[in-house]
């Protein structure tokens, strides 16, 4: 499960990762900001989508949200109270089961 989690092949492409192709384009910020919401909607659908576990659709939702704690900067009060909002949740649901 982990290679459908951490770095998948298929969002690689020469070389590169898509997330860093993301920042590259769009910037750190848009990409945290993409980060948090993806990790919402895996939160949402978990379980809930074919082929994809509960489980597997919250390890993917950890990782947008721990990517995004790795760049955030502290000092863009935004994004850090939608960081908080978001692992909040995330903590909730992962505690549930």
């Amino acid at each position: 499960m982990s290679e459908q989690v951490n770095h998948p092949s298929h969002y690689q492409k020469n070389g590169k990762e898509c997330i860093d192709c993301m920042v590259e384009l769009f910037g750190l910020k848009a990409t945290c900001i993409f980060c948090l919401t993806n990790a919402y909607k895996y939160m949402y659908r978990a379980g809930n989508k074919d082929g994809n576990s509960f489980e597997q659709d919250m390890n993917k939702c950890k990782w947008y949200i721990e990517w995004a704690a790795k760049h955030i900067e502290s000092t863009d009060n935004g994004l850090m109270c939608m960081l908080e909002k978001v692992s909040e949740m995330y903590e909730e649901i992962a505690n549930e089961t």
